[in-house]
């Protein structure tokens, strides 16, 4: 069964064949499923904050606030928050502008693309969608047309994917999505879970190719991503997502993103 918000946007686009666009501001709670789905209109995933991993054509996305994802129309696909999310989902009418890519495409969110997006949100609040003024018509069809440029002119930027396939490493995933701070020996995690060390270290060999500290590093710095959206220190994000101190949450961070927390947040996403 599709969920309520893939119901609700298809209602509007049936309820509004000719216009241009249409966009929609929605909340999902962790772990919440957005299951397969798809829509006639194109569709860009900006969350405002926390994470969303979406699967589409057999490959998966981890979309934070820093990345944008194009989903064309037609194109099959599930979205799953891995933390309390709210994002913003702009609906492009294939039957306006010019013609997208045909392949889901995730988007590096420059500060312009951002406010681009925002615009487009606040200019498309239609009360009522079959009788538009036509000078907002045509200015709409001006940031449409940017907004073209910007997706099919912007870098690529992806994520390498968390959640697990196997049910014991899940119950870890949703532990650790919980509580990143945790730190468990991958043994307790064994008690916990019902498996030994050895068999959960050869899954996570197998499904991530990498150690389970290297795969709860990886988690806790992706997480962070959405903290360092808040009004929090640098030294509080470390201290939630199980660091020590902050100089050795900033070296991780760098190491795996290309910049250090403060120059992510003002913006500089080196990733």
């Amino acid at each position: 069964m599709l969920s309520r918000h893939t119901d609700s946007i298809n209602a509007i686009i049936e309820q509004a064949p000719n216009m241009p666009c249409f966009v929609k501001t929605i909340e999902m709670q962790k772990g919440y499923v957005d299951v397969l789905h798809e829509h006639c209109w194109h569709q860009l995933i900006f969350p405002l904050q926390g994470l969303l991993q979406t699967e589409a054509n057999g490959s998966l996305f981890l979309v934070p606030h820093t990345t944008a994802l194009f989903v064309p129309a037609g194109v099959i696909h599930e979205s799953v928050a891995i933390t309390d999310t709210c994002f913003i989902g702009v609906y492009l009418n294939p039957m306006y502008g010019r013609d997208y890519v045909a392949t889901i495409k995730p988007v590096a969110m420059s500060t312009f693309l951002r406010e681009l997006v925002l615009t487009i949100r606040k200019q498309c609040v239609f009360n009522t969608p079959m009788n538009v003024d036509p000078i907002l018509l045509a200015a709409i069809q001006r940031l449409l047309e940017v907004l073209y440029d910007q997706i099919n002119g912007a870098g690529e930027q992806t994520f390498k994917l968390l959640i697990p396939q196997d049910r014991r490493l899940k119950l870890i995933f949703e532990h650790l999505t919980q509580t990143p701070a945790l730190d468990l020996s991958l043994a307790k995690w064994g008690e916990m879970v019902g498996a030994s060390e050895r068999t959960l270290s050869r899954l996570f060999v197998r499904e991530f190719g990498s150690s389970f500290v290297l795969w709860r590093q990886h988690l806790r710095l992706i997480y962070s991503l959405s903290l360092l959206a808040s009004d929090l220190s640098i030294q509080n994000v470390a201290h939630q997502i199980g660091y020590q101190n902050d100089s050795s949450y900033i070296k991780a961070f760098k190491e795996r993103f290309g910049v250090t927390p403060q120059r992510f947040r003002l913006g500089d996403y080196g990733i």
